[in-house]
């Protein structure tokens, strides 16, 4: 076989070996939730019967072909659908779990960390950035330090400041120590360092000040890293269960993360709802991943460029 043929074959087979691979690895990773959702769909007996299938077997695409497509008449079937349909799950969940009170909760605390903790790190990463101080390389290393301590670690430190302030089992408790992060000021320095510097010398010679340099030039051209470093930021309030566990004590102020706990505990027999109820906590997420999605390689690309 001739060497160039020789490539050419060697160029698909790893082709279709990386696509292969990456096929295994969506499956993989999408097989969590698709069980989830199967079983969100389930009655008690049927999530007992056969915990291992995906697909309830009222749903099961023969009996379906056969009930929507050849118009045969299951009467078992229909009397299951009548008195378990598919939403009955998840309206239980609402109903005896009050994961809407919890999803609402959730969304607030996750809506302001991710609101305030954007303005801080827009501010702290241009004075890091652009600004010269005296002893601003030494800060800008003892903050990238704070990075690699473990978030339990503080987690003592955090609620004596919280106890002190008076903010235990209160809302704004749950969201200060979100205000600020290492990760995002480093994010948001970097990105600032690829933005050439002749337009904020041009913006100074047109009279524009560092506030109007910051907010009209600057932050409108890193929206990529500012819509990245918003769902990351995001996805972490969302995701947080340690922090409210340990500075709430009133349910009604619990975000989604402690309801879901509590209300699996309250229905260790009764998995169709839990499913149903963490596929209600998960969807914000995937439907913001989604809408955000063309944004994060280039935020993440070009973040990591350039250093000083």
């Amino acid at each position: 076989m001739p060497l160039i043929q020789q490539s050419r074959f060697a160029l698909r087979a790893s082709t279709w070996l990386a696509l292969f691979l990456m096929c295994l690895g969506a499956g993989v990773m999408a097989y969590p939730y698709l069980y989830a959702l199967g079983g969100s769909l389930k009655t008690r007996q049927e999530f007992a019967s056969d915990r291992q299938a995906i697909i309830p077997p009222r749903y099961q695409p023969a009996r379906v072909y056969a009930r929507l497509v050849q118009g045969r008449r299951d009467p078992e079937q229909e009397r299951q659908l009548r008195e378990w349909p598919p939403q009955r799950n998840y309206v239980d969940a609402v109903v005896y779990g009050r994961i809407d009170r919890f999803l609402g909760n959730s969304f607030i605390y996750a809506v302001v960390v991710t609101s305030v903790s954007l303005f801080f790190n827009i501010l702290a990463a241009y004075a890091f950035a652009r600004m010269r101080f005296p002893g601003r390389d030494f800060l800008f290393g003892t903050l990238l330090t704070t990075m690699m301590i473990p978030a339990a670690v503080l987690l003592v430190p955090q609620f004596l400041v919280i106890r002190s302030l008076g903010l235990v089992d209160h809302p704004l408790g749950v969201v200060l120590p979100g205000f600020a992060g290492a990760f995002g000021i480093f994010l948001l320095r970097q990105f600032f360092l690829n933005i050439p510097g002749d337009l904020e010398s041009a913006a100074f010679i047109d009279g524009c000040s560092r506030w109007g340099i910051l907010w009209k030039i600057l932050v409108p051209l890193s929206r990529p890293a500012l819509i990245t470093l918003g769902l990351f930021t995001f996805m972490g309030a969302w995701n947080s269960f340690e922090w409210p566990l340990v500075v709430l004590s009133n349910e009604s102020l619990y975000p989604l993360t402690v309801g879901l706990s509590l209300f699996r505990d309250q229905n260790t027999q009764d998995w169709p709802r839990v499913l149903a109820a963490s596929i209600m906590g998960s969807f914000p997420l995937i439907l913001l991943f989604y809408v955000a999605q063309r944004f994060l390689v280039g935020g993440i690309s070009l973040s990591g460029m350039k250093a000083q």
